[in-house]
């Protein structure tokens, strides 16, 4: 395997593929993979952050894979909420392998791959779990040597990342722990613990910085740094957003820290002060769908975020299964979402999707219970009562939903802005179960 490392000003980067057996990695990811594919980190601590598409993943689970193949690596994996290492987070890791010539090396089961040559494995796991966290469980994992926190924005709690932290501890290899994120804002535990103080600017990266501050080592990527994989129209995205809203675009596509955002609807502390760790039993629950009608890369998400109303009376937003995929994959991940929740029913934007969604809907399930909407006024004008409970303290966060909440405190109303995907699923969500929302026409059963 050849690896060509890859300035900015030659043109190339990222993890395009330029011949057999030749991966193109961005310079900054060199730390993980120069010294013969193991990592040159001195620091127990190492944070890779970026905002859009700047290749963060591809570079880290090349990487692992890579140090797999050397004895004695016992790496965990693990995101706040994982349903299924199976479904989502192992082919990632099997394309990696395919892509290093290693598939015949490599034994994967439903929550592990295994070098069967060195015996170096990973382990994937969610932290938590439908019965609340497992951070017992992931303590008494014994050997592991690399904790990898994918998505490290989504854990709210620094007790729980304490716990882990301190149960690496095998003398035998250097220990590391890798957080990934996308920043999100500045009230965050891990930008407390981990940026304050440490970096110029309030704490946010300089845009070019791969170094270490203390016994910590960053690596900060961007979507130019992977600007050689990225089709045009996507590029269009970010300039459009640079344009329209560059608070927006200086948190999403370049992946600084925020504060609020001037003229936002909602604000962080709309947000944070209401969090919890689990829902409670809910008396109804639904699973709204703001359609995107085709899949390319430039396209627009499909917001799906499972939303519940308590016997409190309170509104909880239970996940975020937003995709960009095909409406046959979104579908899927919408019915999916609909029987892991148990939920009453799905509901559909009907004024850019049509009978799209219904029949894409029914075509994977039949008789899934459905409601189509459409909307009557405009995106603002449908936001700001969904805004309003949230200032009265009645929707609760489970755990952290960064995307979700990048777009909520970033999104100004202006009519010249992408639309907000996720947004728009949560605000159709908590329409239909807080009785907010305009006339819709039922679909029958």
């Amino acid at each position: 395997m050849v690896f060509h490392y890859c300035h900015p000003s030659s043109g190339l980067s990222g993890n395009q593929v330029n011949e057999p057996n030749s991966i193109d990695i961005n310079w900054k990811y060199l730390p993980l993979i120069e010294n013969d594919g193991l990592p040159n980190i001195s620091t127990r601590y190492l944070i890779m952050t970026g905002g859009r598409a700047p290749g963060k993943s591809f570079a880290l689970s090349t990487a692992l894979c890579l140090w797999a193949g050397y004895p004695g690596f016992r790496i965990l994996f693990t995101r706040h909420t994982l349903v299924s290492a199976k479904d989502s987070i192992i082919p990632e890791f099997s394309e990696k392998i395919d892509l290093l010539g290693q598939t015949g090396a490599f034994y994967t089961a439903n929550n592990s791959v295994r070098n069967l040559a060195t015996e170096s494995e990973i382990l994937f796991r969610g932290i938590k779990t439908s019965q609340g966290t497992q951070t017992a469980k992931l303590k008494s994992l014994q050997g592991i040597n690399v904790w990898v926190l994918d998505e490290a924005d989504e854990m709210p709690d620094e007790d729980t990342f304490d716990k882990i932290d301190l149960s690496v501890r095998d003398s035998r290899r250097q220990n590391l722990i890798i957080l990934i994120l996308n920043p999100l804002h500045k009230a965050h535990w891990i930008f407390n613990r981990f940026f304050k103080n440490k970096m110029p600017d309030g704490g946010d990266i300089p845009d070019e910085f791969c170094g270490v501050v203390g016994n910590v080592t960053y690596i900060h990527t961007t979507y130019e740094d992977n600007i050689q994989n990225l089709p045009d129209g996507y590029l269009h995205l970010a300039n459009d957003c640079k344009l329209v809203n560059p608070a927006k675009y200086q948190h999403i596509w370049r992946g600084h820290w925020t504060d609020q955002v001037e003229g936002a609807l909602w604000s962080w502390e709309m947000i944070n002060p209401y969090r919890v760790k689990a829902a409670p039993r809910l008396r109804r629950i639904v699973i709204p769908i703001d359609p995107a009608v085709t899949s390319k890369a430039a396209s627009a998400e499909t917001g799906i975020i499972p939303v519940g109303m308590g016997y409190d009376g309170h509104f909880y937003v239970l996940a975020d299964c937003t995709c960009r995929e095909s409406p046959m994959q979104w579908a899927k991940r919408a019915i999916a979402a609909y029987h892991r929740f148990k939920a009453d029913r799905v509901i559909g934007e009907v004024n850019n999707g049509g009978d799209l969604v219904e029949t894409t809907l029914r075509s994977v399930d039949r008789r899934i219970p459905y409601k189509a909407v459409r909307a009557s006024r405009g995106k603002l004008v449908r936001a700001e009562p969904i805004a309003a409970l949230y200032e009265q303290g009645l929707v609760h966060h489970v755990s952290t939903l960064t995307k979700l909440e990048g777009e909520l405190i970033t999104y100004t109303g202006d009519p010249n802005e992408l639309s907000p995907n996720r947004l728009d699923s949560l605000v159709w969500g908590l329409a239909e179960l807080s009785g907010t929302g305009p006339g819709s026409s039922i679909v029958g059963l």
